[in-house]
């Protein structure tokens, strides 16, 4: 699971990697948009973070259950690679 901001996700070689890697986004509605909006993207991933921790979440699959601070998982915009959660 990916929860590293967009920094951070440039100095790693996903491909190289051999296991299936998720990442996980938070994006806000704004007038019809969802976007991303950096300080709340932020509090997001470390709130799913405890989530993973205290659910013990060791399946991907799971990780769509995540629906705290109004974030639910949005399959619309959602793709293998990334889950996105919106609100």
């Amino acid at each position: 699971v990916n929860l590293a901001s967009n920094e951070y996700n440039k100095v790693v070689n996903f491909k190289n990697l051999k296991a299936k890697v998720v990442t996980c986004s938070f994006k806000e509605e704004k007038n019809g948009e969802y976007k991303a909006i950096m300080t709340f993207a932020k509090r997001a991933r470390g709130t799913m973070t405890r989530y993973i921790i205290k659910n013990d979440i060791n399946e991907i699959e799971n990780l769509k259950g995540f629906n705290l601070d109004n974030y639910t998982f949005n399959p619309h915009l959602s793709s293998n690679e990334e889950f996105v959660f919106t609100r």
